[in-house]
């Protein structure tokens, strides 16, 4: 029974694909939301990182090790400024149809997904991220340490996936060479998911901070874009992959 049912879901994924991967009018609604999602993570980086420079204790108080005054929100700002260039790197080699190199920056934005869960959930992560040595990243931080903090939230599998297509050569990465239209399509919705995915842990982080105001006056429009696309793109009812 199981081999018919993946046969037919198999399928199915391929319809879809066929159908929809090349489609004109989705091609370019996911490319332009990319390129707005690059830019709106830079702005928002930028004014909170102004924001966050100038404004806040952790100066005065001789708390933070760059003079800052909230290393919570700038930690943040850098969180966004490194989101909005793997957006608009990845997007960029999409479209030249290096779709194996876009796939690359594809996973190290799954990272800042996790980052931005773990700044959202527990107070003071950000600002204990920004003071991290590398020793403390590796206890605290790493994507495998904060999937198991998160507990079912994120799936192994789906990181695995990202590694073995994009983060590491590996003989699967062939898959990515072919400048097929489908499988650039397909990465290329899978990114604007995580973006958007992002982007609402940070809007979380921001309800609860004196800070958010440079994430929360983006969100409306963020948020508009984003329902427009979902409302149009078959390929987000695709199943992740096994």
């Amino acid at each position: 029974m199981k081999t018919t049912v993946d046969a037919t879901v198999l399928k199915n994924v391929r319809a879809t694909l066929h159908a929809t991967a090349r489609d004109p009018l989705l091609v370019e609604q996911r490319f332009d939301l990319a390129k707005f999602s690059a830019k709106t993570f830079t702005s928002s980086g930028e004014e909170l990182h102004i924001l966050g420079h100038i404004i806040g204790p952790d100066r005065a108080e001789g708390a933070s090790p760059f003079g800052h005054g909230s290393d919570e929100a700038v930690s943040i700002s850098t969180m966004l400024r490194i989101g909005g260039q793997l957006i608009s790197s990845s997007t960029d080699l999409f479209k030249d149809g290096r779709t194996y190199a876009a796939a690359a920056l594809l996973r190290q934005l799954v990272e800042i997904e996790y980052l931005a869960w773990a700044v959202e959930e527990k107070n003071g992560e950000g600002e204990r991220w920004l003071r991290s040595d590398k020793s403390e990243r590796e206890q605290f931080f790493k994507p495998a340490k904060l999937r198991k903090a998160a507990g079912q939230k994120f799936r192994g599998q789906d990181y695995g996936y990202h590694c073995e297509l994009g983060g590491h050569p590996t003989p699967r990465a062939t898959l990515l060479l072919q400048n097929n239209p489908n499988s650039t399509q397909l990465l290329l919705s899978d990114l604007l998911g995580h973006t958007g995915r992002i982007w609402e842990h940070f809007v979380g982080w921001a309800k609860e901070s004196q800070y958010g105001t440079p994430i929360l006056s983006r969100t409306p429009e963020m948020r508009n874009k984003f329902m427009a696309w979902k409302a149009a793109d078959p390929l987000l009812g695709l199943p992740p992959p096994p």
